[in-house]
Parts: structure tokens; sequence; C-alpha cells
């Protein structure tokens, strides 16, 4: 990953890549910025965007790039009116410490997308009192769904389950500790001890079955289930529940589908939103556990865009419109009885963490990349200083050009 530098406006920007389609700029902020600015240029759309490192690939895909880190030790509001001013901003991730910073003065309450993403009629924005727009849910929204409360009777109405959760009182050992603040992982633990909850956190009890990120695409109050990956994890130090990449799209049986499907309804009718959102679940058997709700584009989503991309014949994004996911879905509707899957292609997304403390150059990658199995995404502009543990890069390949075995053992 990328040391944080000033502003960039980038060199390589190509236009929209929407069949002529400009739908003008968008500010992207958050730690899949990269992933997600590309996938706004398939969508027609010029990004703006705003991430702690400023990666090669993100950098490119970006008509400007702004440092989190610089904006943040800033006066925030000035420095974000001038980079934003009437463009809507969608969260595209994660960030450690949350999101209303960017809304400092508080917010209105939330209503729907702009017309990027909404249909005539209903072309309102979750806004600000310094006037921002959020494309899709607003920080307030966010707030909403680190609500126990909130998660609780949304299980309920789907009839899936969700694991006793509490944000006062006492902890216990061997359940999770999870800072609401925190993202990718990083704020996840297991309790190992007893005294109080510590501030700012939930205490949660551990669930079985593999843990799986399920993409939708809101129409306002229902939603669209996309594709289903299964979320890789790496420990590092107290946190064993780091992302560490995807695994995906995978086939779901028809009831996980269904359950699913209940879920994504039940949100959107509890917190109407246009554009991409995603839910993570713990699957066993047919068995659905509710872990979280991001009511954003998530990292997995561009191996379902891919997978969509290939089964339609045609360039995918998750900002896109809703009147493209609805005939793309239509078009696509399976047998009933059928379990659900996107496509006929798995793909791997890997995050390479590194081993120790080291210098990583552009260069190591570019050498691995000529055999055409895979791709890196997320390497360094420049020789980098990383320490151990740190993210290198992404690796992104289908799983019928390599193995997965074969995937794992590429290093860097």
């Amino acid at each position: 990953m990328q040391t944080p530098g000033r502003f960039q406006k980038s060199a390589t920007a190509t236009p929209p890549k929407s069949g002529g389609r400009d739908r003008g700029p968008i500010v992207l902020v958050g730690a899949s910025a990269r992933a997600a600015a590309e996938s706004a240029q398939i969508a027609g759309f010029s990004p703006i965007v705003i991430d702690q490192f400023g990666d090669r690939e993100t950098v490119a895909s970006a008509h400007q790039w702004h440092s989190l880190d610089e904006i943040r030790v800033s006066d925030t509001t000035a420095m974000l009116d001038r980079i934003v001013g009437d463009t809507p901003i969608a969260i595209v991730g994660g960030l450690q410490g949350g999101y209303q910073w960017l809304a400092p003065s508080g917010l209105a309450p939330s209503g729907l997308a702009p017309s990027g993403l909404a249909p005539s009629g209903l072309a309102r924005s979750g806004l600000a009192p310094s006037g921002r727009r959020f494309l899709g849910a607003s920080p307030a929204q966010f707030t909403n769904c680190d609500d126990v409360v909130f998660l609780r009777e949304l299980a309920a109405r789907a009839a899936v389950r969700f694991p006793e959760s509490r944000r006062n009182g006492g902890t216990k050992p061997g359940w999770l500790v999870k800072h609401r603040a925190s993202s990718g992982g990083l704020g996840v633990s297991y309790c190992e001890s007893g005294g109080p909850i510590p501030d700012g956190a939930i205490l949660q009890q551990p669930v079985r079955g593999p843990i799986c990120g399920a993409s939708f695409f809101g129409l306002g109050d229902r939603a669209l289930l996309l594709g289903v990956c299964r979320l890789l994890k790496k420990r590092i130090g107290p946190y064993p529940f780091v992302f560490a990449g995807a695994l995906g799209p995978i086939p779901i049986s028809i009831e996980v589908c269904n359950s699913l499907r209940r879920l994504g309804t039940a949100f959107c009718s509890a917190a109407p939103i246009f554009g991409p959102f995603n839910i993570d679940v713990a699957i066993q058997h047919d068995s659905v556990t509710l872990l979280e709700v991001n009511p954003r584009w998530s990292a997995s989503m561009e191996l379902v865009e891919r997978a969509w991309s290939e089964a339609s014949d045609e360039p995918c994004s998750m900002f896109d419109r809703p009147a493209d996911w609805e005939r793309r879905v239509g078009q696509s509707s399976q047998d009933p009885g059928e379990s659900f899957c996107v496509g006929k292609t798995t793909f791997l997304k890997r995050v390479l963490f590194a081993r120790a403390d080291r210098t990583i150059s552009p260069a190591d990658f570019d050498r691995q990349t000529r055999s055409g199995r895979w791709e890196w995404k997320d390497v360094p502009r420049r020789p980098t200083q990383l320490n151990r543990h740190e993210p290198l890069a992404t690796l992104i390949t289908r799983l019928d050009r390599m193995s997965l075995r074969s995937a794992f053992r590429v290093i860097v």
C-alpha cells in the first residue's frame, strides 16, 4: 500500500467507459475506493477519490485523488467543501473512526439517493446542514446500522438468527468485543477476561459457519440480491478476523437465498436506499445468522460485478442505474428450485500482507504478471517502507485459470 501524499490529478485519467454516457463527478470515500472508482468509471462517472494510500490503480482510475490523512488533520469542513462542493458523496468501504467527520455539524433526516441512481420522482438525498449530498446512505444511516436493537429487529423481521449482543454490562471470556468505529476486522477480538464492555463497543456471542458477504442493490423499499462471496480472514496480533479477501460468487441453497432476500427487503423497508449495500452473515447448512449491515459498497462487490459482466456479456457496475440491474436480474431468473449463483466462474480476491518489515516497489509486482493468470491491484506507486502485517497489494484471479492452492502460493 502507498504512503499518503498530496492532491493528485490523474495523468492517466480515462473517460467514462459507459458507452459515452457522462454522468458527472462522484466523490468516493473509504477503504475500497480503488475498486469503487474502477466501477464508477464503468457506470459513466468521473471519480474524485479520498483515501489513505493513493495506490497506483487508485490514482489511475481517479479523476482526482486526495489524501484522507491530510483532510483529517486540516480544517475538515472547509477542505471538504472545496473538494466536494455539491458533488454527491458515496461511502465505499470501512473507515477507522467512522464516518461522522463527513458531516461534522450534524445531519438532517436522510432520504434517498440523488438522481444519478434514483428514478425520476425519487431524487432526494441525505443532506448535511452544509448541503452535502450522499449517494445511497448518509452517515446517519450508518449509525442506525450500528444499533444492536435495529439489527435484532431486522433479523426477526426476516426470520433469520441474530447472535446475543449487548452494549452495556460486563464482558464474557470467549465472546467477541466489536468496536463500532473500526473497519476490516481491526476492531474485533475475543474477550480473554472479565470487565466492563469498552465504550463504543458491543459484546457478541460467537457464531458457527463460514462468514459471507451478500451483495445487494437497493431499489428504495426493496432489494435485489446480486451475489454472495465467502470472506477470507487473517489473524494479526489480537485480531483474528482481519479482512484478507473474498472468494466468489459462491452457490447458495434456495433456502439461504430466500433468507437473504428477506433480509435485503427488510433492510430497505426500514431504511430506503438506492444503490449497493452489503450484509455480512454466517451460513451453516441452510441457516443464516445476521452479523452486520453495511449500507455501502463493500470489498467483495468487485467479484460480483465481474461475474455479472461475464454472465450478461456487458460491463456491469454497482453504480449502474436501477433499471439496468432490474433488467439483468429479470433476464437471468433461475428455476425457483435451483441453487442461486451468478455465472459459472468463481473469482478470488486475496490481500497479501508483509511477512516482515521491508521496502516494496511497483517493479516487484510487474515482474510477476507476465503469465496473465492473475492481476495485481492496490500496488504502491513508488518504493514504500512497510511494517510487518501491513497490506502489500491485492491479487485477483479466476479459478478457471489457476487453482486456489496456486493462488495462495504467490508471494512477493
